[in-house]
């Protein structure tokens, strides 16, 4: 595995990643860094994410690096204690926002839908807009989650999904999932204050930007997002066309679960 995930992973330190973030940079794409790892069980393993996190925060600024920071919200304590994953969260997107940054709460597995909903709403209420998060279009209450987030204007990246979930959480067939998929950018349209296209798919990235050019939105309203190693082709023609894209570029040394979902999916 460990050839493998070379091409999938920035490598196993923040050093490597963000020599990764420069390259890309260059070539006219933006990132988004993620520390890899998830499902920590001590407050002193949250606590030494969240410090490796804000860690990234100050070499993405100190190397004028064009990156925003994506957090796993089981990395840090959410299944300890809600209240200290909210503290290190909080603290994580106001350090991102005193610097001109963005922080990105990644898609978990399905249980964690309901808390990491309640956490995003109470850092809008607290003031803090750059924050975003990810939804998973093959889960059956996406769409109901975008109207529930209609109110916020709030910046939603929408992908297929990656974690094996049951029946009831989600739908299976392949052109379920595409097709609440655009039904998930298309009513983002009406709402989002910026848009992820995340796939590299490029019929879903075509119509997704077909359906938000009808809705008359501009590029600096949507971004299209993709994985490190995965669609760089993809990603060089989307640059040349125009497109804003942004690449996740994920890094640790736990990498080993993060290179499995990729294989399976």
């Amino acid at each position: 595995m460990r050839p493998l995930a070379r091409h999938l992973i920035g490598g196993e330190t923040l050093e490597s990643a963000c020599a990764f973030t420069a390259r890309l940079n260059g070539e006219g794409k933006r990132v988004t860094l993620g520390l890899l790892g998830e499902d920590v069980e001590t407050e002193i393993a949250a606590r030494t994410v969240a410090a490796e996190e804000r860690r990234a925060l100050e070499a993405i600024e100190a190397r004028g690096l064009d990156a925003t920071l994506s957090v796993k919200l089981s990395a840090l304590g959410l299944a300890v204690d809600e209240e200290l994953c909210f503290e290190l969260l909080l603290a994580l997107v106001a350090a991102a926002s005193e610097k001109g940054s963005a922080v990105l709460i990644d898609m978990e597995h399905s249980e964690a839908i309901e808390a990491t909903l309640r956490l995003y709403r109470r850092l809008r209420e607290s003031g803090y807009e750059s924050v975003g998060l990810v939804l998973q279009a093959r889960l059956r209450r996406t769409l109901g989650d975008i109207e529930a987030l209609a109110a916020l204007s709030a910046r939603v990246s929408v992908c297929k999904g990656g974690y094996e979930e049951p029946p009831r959480a989600a739908v299976e067939h392949e052109s379920q999932v595409r097709e609440r998929f655009l039904r998930a950018i298309s009513r983002l349209a009406d709402s989002a204050s910026l848009i992820g296209i995340s796939t590299h798919d490029p019929d879903l990235v075509q119509e997704s930007r077909r359906l938000l050019s009808t809705a008359g939105l501009a590029r600096d309203r949507y971004e299209i997002q993709t994985l490190l190693g995965v669609a760089p082709r993809l990603e060089d023609e989307l640059v040349a066309a125009g497109e804003p894209v942004r690449v996740y570029v994920p890094y640790g040394e736990d990498w080993y679960p993060y290179v499995l979902r990729r294989l399976r999916r």
